[in-house]
């Protein structure tokens, strides 16, 4: 964490924000829990100007803490706003936008200049879900957004260790027919069972060097 940032957050009273980046494919919509904020992102377009209200979309709600995943799902959260219009839901919510990258970071501000204290942090770097209504003393939309590992975890067949796909690829070719265990769930980057086994396996595969 910026050093000017963790000074800022220890001050007796620090004025702290929220700042919200989606990068729909028309531009990215910046959004901050009020007034306006100037911030580099790093995407190569310079200081970018977050505002508490965007004209064609609406405001930000409230950014949850974040959801830790559980079984085969990662971290996630839920960003609620509040949009601006029936126009911006439909654009919000429409199944084209899903997978746009979406950050999140918590920052400090100067009262007497209004400017960012160092560098804010980034507590989120993923992609839209989905969107959902949420319905309550006002209604609003959710954008629930998850990693891009989460889709390392999403179930695909052709990728199991079976007979019936090992058939598809070599037909006639029967080496999996017999072998037990292949249709147990492992996921990727799973801890081997035994990971000794796994390490001298991977040696036997390396050549040996020339030690003269």
């Amino acid at each position: 964490m910026d050093a000017a940032h963790v000074a800022a957050l220890q001050a007796p009273a620090p004025t702290k924000c929220t700042l919200v980046r989606f990068d729909l494919p028309g531009g990215a919509l910046l959004l901050t829990d009020g007034g306006f904020v100037e911030f580099d992102a790093g995407e190569g377009e310079g200081p970018e100007t977050y505002v508490g209200r965007d004209p064609t979309y609406g405001t930000l709600d409230t950014v949850p803490s974040i959801k830790d995943g559980a079984e085969a799902q990662t971290t996630r959260i839920d960003i609620a706003l509040l949009p601006a219009s029936d126009t911006a839901v439909a654009a919000l919510a429409s199944p084209t936008l899903q997978g746009v990258r979406v950050q999140w970071w918590e920052g400090a501000i100067d009262d007497a200049t209004g400017q960012l204290i160092g560098e804010p942090e980034l507590k989120f770097d993923g992609e839209l879900d989905r969107a959902r209504f949420s319905v309550g003393e006002r209604w609003g939309l959710v954008m629930e957004c998850g990693t891009q590992a989460e889709r390392q975890l999403e179930p695909n067949a052709d990728w199991r260790l079976n007979h019936s796909f090992h058939s598809l690829i070599w037909p006639g070719e029967k080496g999996l027919i017999f072998v037990d265990g292949v249709t147990r769930k492992k996921e990727w980057r799973e801890r081997p069972e035994n990971p000794g086994v796994v390490k001298r396996f991977l040696r036997s595969l390396t050549p040996w060097r020339d030690q003269g």
